[in-house]
């Protein structure tokens, strides 16, 4: 006597897959902070001699040299560039130790370091 197969249907399970949302816009606070002491010199620059005063002050911050002396001086580097290179590193470890993700992951919304 043949036997009759008995026909089987096999239930699939989907499984739900985690969504990835949008970064969104983020504040980078290092390198924020990195720019006040040039903003801040810059607002007090143009308070005292207006536009031309404050081009002078930013080209010396920024690049080292004083327009008006016409000669390189790198002590401009402590409220200009400086800052700006050390917030962008701080940044940049702050990413690699994963202090921004530790951040995402408790909910903190706009603030990275």
């Amino acid at each position: 006597m043949a036997s009759k197969a008995i026909a089987t249907k096999t239930r699939r399970v989907y499984i739900k897959r985690a969504k990835h949302r949008k970064a969104g816009f983020t504040l980078p606070l290092a390198v924020i902070a990195g720019f006040a002491p040039l903003a801040t010199n810059g607002l007090r620059d143009y308070q005292q001699g207006g536009l031309e005063l404050l081009g002078t002050g930013l080209t010396w911050r920024l690049t080292g040299y004083n327009m008006l002396s016409k000669k390189f001086d790198a002590s401009g580097f402590s409220t200009g560039l400086g800052p700006i290179l050390l917030g962008l590193l701080v940044h940049k470890l702050a990413g690699k130790v994963g202090i921004n993700r530790a951040l995402s992951s408790a909910g903190v919304p706009f603030v990275r370091v």
